[in-house]
Formats: structure tokens, sequence, C-alpha cells
């Protein structure tokens, strides 16, 4: 039992802040897969690295032949005659090395395609945690937004449970409609809906939260989201377009294709290898001959093969990877664009939601002094319950944007930098919190 609780507790973590969140971003199964994906491709690297080296090979055959090998002689004035030539059983084995001298430049080609696929898996799985850390991000700062309203509720419930005090009060003495108790008591029942509706918000996030992380997640924890600083635009651009992780991924795919342009052309060369074998026969398996033939059959050589006609089909894959690299390259290029247009947007987007929280602030300040305002009107009976309610709904309303404001504001400035690419934000961003 012991061991158990030991191995489900990393599993059961209390994630405390945005970094501690982040931290945990390489226990989620996609990213695993990713990292598996890498090693596989670093492997096909080395293993295509290995097409350099000389190649060993061991062989051994033995054959049971039906009829003795012979051969008939004819000599002038004599009868034909047959004479063994070889025996029933033969036996084979060697030794094969082999070396190619030039293969059209397929070897370079097919190392530099593997390297560069290697590096893409990289750069994938990078921006697979850039992706996530989005994802985490949003969901981190609408938990903290969602803390932020139940706090807000919380508070206004203890104002409105003290003002129904003062009204039944003021009801058992007769200074008080009954309709208007009924008001201020369904607004308690109101806001403890509400309170009900957030929390139970808030625990589909944290879910949520803990199925990206694989990790459970029961609260975060926050002092205040303060939003990322920002630089100017234009630099946000430039860094976006020259660092982020999927541009460099698709960038080497036209790398990519390059090598294969090239792995299709060495085709069109021969092929010239070094081979030395050594190798011996004989009827049993010392292989030290038949009797026959010598047992030593080692020989040194070189083979060239060139292919002179194929029906084209090396001319057509030629213009199919041709045609491959332009297309990755419309595909970067039109991407360039994409991203470009979505860091504009973000930044756009920030200023807007600066400009709507400093106005949601001094409406939340204005809320908060009418409802005191209110409250003591209300308690010198000056003013109906129903104005009252109406102002202790408009501040838990404005509080309430504020807190998604503030949540958004955090949410777009993180990702800001993370539309820079993972490295970009670890050093911009991440730096300040």
């Amino acid at each position: 039992m012991r061991h158990l609780l030991l191995f489900l507790l990393p599993l059961c973590l209390s994630a405390q802040t945005y970094t501690e969140l982040l931290n945990l971003l390489e226990k989620n199964n996609s990213y695993k897969s990713a990292k598996e994906l890498e090693s596989a491709s670093q492997s096909l690297y080395l293993a295509a690295q290995g097409k350099n080296l000389p190649s060993l090979d061991a062989t051994l055959s033995a054959i049971e032949f039906n009829e003795i090998p012979n051969m008939s002689l004819h000599l002038p004035s004599s009868p034909a005659t047959t004479a063994n030539v070889g025996t029933r059983k033969h036996l084979e084995g060697a030794l094969i090395l082999s070396y190619p001298l030039f293969t059209g430049f397929a070897i370079s080609a097919s190392i530099d395609k593997a390297k560069l696929e290697s590096e893409q898996a990289s750069l994938k799985v990078t921006n697979l945690k850039r992706n996530l850390a989005m994802h985490v991000t949003q969901l981190y700062s609408t938990i903290i937004a969602e803390e932020k309203v139940i706090e807000a509720l919380q508070s206004l419930q203890s104002a409105i449970t003290q003002s129904y005090k003062k009204a039944k009060g003021f009801y058992d003495n007769g200074l008080l409609a009954q309709s208007e108790l009924y008001a201020i008591e369904a607004k308690k029942y109101d806001i403890n809906a509400q309170i009900m509706h957030h929390q139970n918000q808030r625990q589909q996030l944290l879910n949520q939260l803990s199925y990206i992380l694989n990790t459970k997640i029961e609260t975060v924890q926050s002092t205040s989201l303060k939003a990322f600083g920002t630089a100017e635009l234009s630099e946000v651009t430039t860094l976006a377009l020259n660092e982020r992780e999927d541009l460099q991924a698709m960038s080497k795919a036209i790398d990519v294709a390059q090598s294969t342009i090239e792995l299709a052309k060495s085709k069109n060369y021969p092929n010239v290898a070094l081979v030395g074998v050594a190798k011996r026969q004989g009827d049993s398996l010392e292989l030290n001959g038949d009797g026959y033939t010598n047992a030593d059959k080692s020989y040194v050589g070189i083979s060239a093969s060139w292919n002179l006609f194929n029906g084209f089909s090396d001319a057509h894959a030629i213009d199919a990877a041709r045609a491959s690299k332009m297309s990755a390259f419309f595909n970067l290029e039109e991407y360039k664009q994409q991203v470009s247009l979505e860091v504009e947007n973000t930044g756009l987007e920030l200023k807007t939601l600066e400009a709507k929280l400093q106005s949601a602030l001094l409406e939340a300040k204005a809320s908060e002094s009418y409802t005191h305002l209110t409250q003591g009107r209300f308690d010198n009976q000056l003013i109906s319950a129903d104005e009252l309610s109406r102002a202790i709904a408009n501040l838990a309303s404005a509080k309430a944007k504020v807190a998604t404001l503030q949540s958004e504001l955090f949410n777009q400035s993180a990702r800001l930098w993370l539309e820079c690419g993972w490295n970009v934000f670890e050093k911009k961003a991440l730096l300040q919190y």
C-alpha cells in the first residue's frame, strides 16, 4: 500500500503557480508521443550515417545435388567417357566486405534528409509545447478570474445577508412591505446560485487543466494576474517570423524537399562499389575442398551498374520532388502572412483590453461608492429594498467584469510572446513572472 501511495503521489500534485503548471507540460501524453517520434527520427539519422561505412556480411550455403556433377569427354578415336567434377554435397561459406565508392551522391543526400527530418521533429516537439502552453495559460487565467468572481460574490453575499437582517427587523416592526423583504431574499438566493455556478465552472476548468497536464490539479494560486510587459509590435512580429518553431519546421520541410530532389537525381549516375570476399568451399563444414577444385575461392573486385532506361520514371520522380519543394515554399510564405496577422491582431486586442480594463476599474469604483451610499439610504429608510438589491447586483457585475478583463489581459499578453515561439516566451516573458 505504501508503494502504491508513493506511485500515485506525483499524479496528485497541486500546482500553486503559473510557472509550476508550465513545468508540468512535459507530462502531457501528446508531448510524450512527440518526444518518442523525435527519438525515432534521431535513430533514423544515425542509421543513415551508417551507409557511409563498409558493410560486412557472412553467408553459409549447403546443397545436395540430385546427381554427382560430371563432364563428358569426347576424344578422337576413343569412345565417349564421363568424369566426375565435384561431389554430391557442396558447402560454401564467405565473409563479404563491400564499400560504396560512388552512388551518385545518394548516400550524402539521404543523410542530409534524415538529419533535417530529425531537426524538424525536434522543432515540432517544441512547437507542441508552445501550443500546450497557450491552452494552459488560457485555462489558468480563466480559473483565476472565476476565483475572483467567487470572492466578489461571497463578499456581496455577506453584504446582502446583513441587509436582509436589517430588512427583516424593519418588516417585523411594520416599517417595510413584505414584497420588499422578499425582493432582498430573492437576491440572496440569486447570489448563492451564482456562486455555485462559478464554483462549478472553476472545477470544470481545473478538470480540463488536469487532463492536459496528466496530473490532478487541485487549485491554482495567484495574488494578482499581472499582464506581461510587451515590446513594440514590429519587434514582436520580427521575433515571431525568425524564432517561431513551426515556421522553422516548415522551412526545414523545404530543405527536406531539396534533399529529395538530390536523391532522385542520384539515379542518373552509375553506382560503383568495392567488394572483397573471403570465401571457401568443400563437401563438409570444414570447407577444406571437395577434391576437385580449390577450397579457397576468395577474391576482390569492383562492381559498377548504371541504369540506361527505365521508362522516364527517374525524370518524373525529379519533377515530383521539385513540385513538392515549391509547394512547401508557398505553404511557408502563406503561413508567414498568417503568423504576422495573428501577432498584429493579438497586439490590437491587448490595446483594446487595456482601455476596457481602465474603464471597468473606474466603473467598479463608482459602483462600490454608490452601493455604500445606497446601503446608508436604505438603513435610514430613504429608498426601497429593490433599489438596494439592484445596487448590490451592479457592484457584483462590475467586479466580475474587472476580473474577467484582468484574466483576458494576462492571457493575451502571454499569448503575444508565445506567438513568437517557446524559446522567446521563456526569455522575454517568464523572466518577468
